[in-house]
């Protein structure tokens, strides 16, 4: 007569769970290094992006023609129109300033180092920036008034809140013998 050995028997149930556990960590695993990797893609998109602008637009800040935002009648400045594809993910993009200096979600159009820089960030991420030179990089937002694209106020930057297809103009202004880089969209000038 053959005896049972039932002790393989009871191990059966307790390997599938330990299996399921580990199956379920690594699961938990994959998801959370693929957030991890679609917000460093992103941040890598927006970058790439901010570095096209910045060698587009060093032939236009160095040797471009100026327009007198203060004079009715004058000729345009030197103009580049962009089209950037910026990711879904986008928080804000920012030339000029940063829109949320202390992390609080409430924007500011302030302007940080006369202009000369770029600010953007992501969902995940953190605040990236990028310096440029000050002698050659003063970014500032355009507003149409009386038929023509003037510095918005007394200056302040320019903030995209949100990601996807957009076209914006940057054109070199003067106001008071000083240089500018003026920036609006597309839609804006079709308004």
């Amino acid at each position: 007569m053959r005896t049972t050995n039932n002790h393989a028997a009871d191990q059966l149930p307790i390997r599938l769970m330990m299996s399921l556990a580990i199956i379920a960590a690594i699961v938990v695993l994959v998801v959370g290094a693929s957030g991890a990797l679609r917000t460093f893609l992103a941040e890598q998109e927006t970058e790439a992006h901010c570095r096209q602008l910045e060698a587009c637009l060093s032939t236009l800040a160095e040797s471009g023609a100026f327009r007198d935002v203060d004079a009715c009648h004058t000729a345009e400045g030197a103009i580049r129109v962009m089209t950037l594809s910026l990711p879904d993910s986008l928080v804000y993009l920012s030339f000029g300033g940063d829109p949320d200096p202390l992390d609080t979600g409430l924007y500011s159009t302030e302007l940080v180092e006369d202009g000369a820089v770029i600010f953007y960030k992501v969902q995940g991420g953190s605040k990236q920036v990028l310096w440029l030179p000050k002698e050659t990089y003063k970014f500032r937002e355009g507003a149409f008034v009386d038929h023509r694209w003037v510095i918005h106020g007394e200056g302040q930057s320019f903030i995209i809140r949100q990601g996807g297809t957009l076209t914006l103009v940057f054109e070199r202004v003067q106001k008071n013998h000083m240089k500018y880089i003026l920036i609006h969209t597309m839609d804006e000038m079709n308004s």
